[in-house]
């Protein structure tokens, strides 16, 4: 994090603009179908909550770019914010000096766990007092509760653990860190370890075509 924010202000400092980041952020790719895919989960009751390493500036300027911000309930990710000299800064999830997340699964960065952080969001949307990936979502209507999740980081591994039916499906992308350690052939637990369907992608499509047949 401290890396981030000083490249944040070497480029503040040589004259960078915010309004250039902004910009930036519009320019930034979302598939289509991607966003099909959220918008039929949306319409058929589902919550949809993005954990991820990256900012909230960043996350929430791509999501209103694109008109789907309110699509989402959560938004768990790294907290970030302008300065009055218009200059971006960017906090950890969980404070240098916080209490340490303790995942043991080895993958997850110190500022965040994301499995921790699903354990949170289903714990507050089941009724619990707790509130706080890739989409995380669950049918409110399902009982008992589904779960699906779209990865591509070995980050993304954690929460897979969470996933406790054959009924909940995690989304691989094709050709990144995560598949390559779920199929790592001398750690075949690693794989034993998740109990949900795994459907690897590498289009945005093949997520939608795989949610309009089976939901």
């Amino acid at each position: 994090m401290a890396n981030r924010n000083e490249c944040l202000k070497e480029y503040h400092d040589q004259g960078g603009s915010g309004q250039k980041i902004r910009e930036s952020l519009t320019k930034i790719p979302l598939d289509s179908k991607m966003i099909q895919a959220c918008q039929l989960l949306h319409s058929k009751g589902w919550v949809l909550a993005i954990v991820s390493d990256a900012n909230q500036v960043y996350i929430e300027g791509i999501l209103e770019h694109y008109g789907i911000k309110n699509l989402f309930s959560a938004i768990i990710t790294n907290p970030a914010f302008w300065d009055v000299q218009d200059r971006l800064h960017i906090q950890r999830l969980i404070p240098a000096d916080g209490t340490p997340h303790g995942c043991l699964t080895g993958g997850c960065s110190l500022n965040i766990c994301k499995g921790q952080e699903v354990d949170r969001l289903l714990l507050n949307l089941n009724g619990g007092t707790t509130g706080s990936t890739v989409i995380a979502s669950f049918d409110k209507a399902a009982a008992p509760l589904r779960m699906l999740y779209v990865g591509d980081g070995r980050n993304d591994y954690c929460p897979a653990l969470r996933m406790n039916s054959s009924e909940d499906i995690y989304f691989v992308r094709k050709g990144r860190s995560l598949e390559k350690y779920l199929n790592k052939a001398d750690a075949p637990e690693i794989r034993k370890a998740i109990h949900s369907r795994i459907v690897y992608w590498d289009k945005a499509g093949e997520i939608l075509s795989e949610l309009q047949s089976t939901l």
